[in-house]
């Protein structure tokens, strides 16, 4: 899975592939994202179909095409960041683009591209194909996951290292499993559990509700419930979600020994007006 010289070529060259049940190898390709951090910058990726029957109302709600604008700020450096999701043919793309700003564009890091390319069967949402990157290759930071349900293996390269996992039934990308918890809330589940390919491990992420909030967007305070996610890590993260039918992620903020180190707030998005 190693990126051809030119990384955005190979990663929509990649997307456009159909699945197949018999594999290459990939190739180095592994990036941290905001729920693995050790790098926020490196890792804002953050901050999802196929159908058999009918989708019901709230899976029809949170699968309409969507933008949203976020707002990043780690220790000081800022960041832009863009999540879209669109339709194409029978499944769905996620895209997150994370850009610099500021003093923060000297580190040479950027534009962050993330992709989570995705199904939906009996209400849960499979991942198929996951990346991140920037522009130009970087082995030691990319990730790419294949997912292969027909033999229940996915499959991919991160942090220098090819790695497989067997697939469970709910498991979820670095990006899927915002929109796969959003899912879930809409159904009125507050206390779950979601299984994250990170590329180089899977983790458990238990949603916890904790309690409500008004956060501000833009001029207006939109109700929101907190959520705490426990990855069994010493980085904290939480979740604040609207109240509303859509579950609009508001922000999302990341401790570490007691201290704030990030927060991704939102500044716009379709799925407000």
């Amino acid at each position: 899975m190693r990126p051809s010289p030119d990384y955005r070529f190979s990663h929509n060259r990649a997307l456009s592939q159909p699945k197949t049940s018999s594999r290459r190898p990939m190739y180095p390709s592994g990036y941290r994202t905001l729920v693995t951090p050790t790098s926020f910058i490196a890792a804002l990726a953050l901050l999802l179909t196929l159908f058999h029957g009918s989708v019901n109302a709230s899976e029809s709600v949170m699968l309409e095409p969507f933008q949203s604008e976020y707002a990043v700020d780690y220790s000081g450096f800022r960041a832009a960041r863009t999540i879209s999701l669109e339709k194409d043919g029978e499944e769905y793309i996620l895209r997150s683009t994370t850009r610099l700003k500021g003093a923060a564009r000297l580190t040479g890091y950027g534009p962050i591209y993330e992709v989570s390319r995705f199904t939906l069967q009996d209400s849960v949402i499979r991942p198929s194909l996951y990346s991140i990157g920037e522009d130009k290759p970087n082995p030691k930071r990319d990730i790419r996951i294949e997912f292969d349900w027909d033999s229940g293996t996915s499959s991919g390269y991160a942090k220098g290292e090819e790695r497989s996992f067997a697939l469970e039934p709910n498991i979820q990308d670095p990006l899927s499993f915002d929109l796969m918890a959003r899912l879930l809330l809409s159904e009125g589940k507050r206390d779950f559990v979601l299984k994250v390919h990170e590329g180089h491990r899977v983790r458990s992420y238990h949603f916890i509700e904790q309690e409500e909030e008004a956060i501000k967007v833009a001029s207006r305070k939109i109700p929101a419930t907190r959520y705490f996610i426990d990855r069994n890590s010493s980085r904290e993260l939480y979740y604040w979600f609207s109240n509303n039918p859509k579950q609009v992620p508001l922000q999302i903020r990341q401790r570490h020994e007691q201290k704030t180190k990030g927060t991704v707030t939102l500044t716009k998005s379709t799925l407000l007006d």
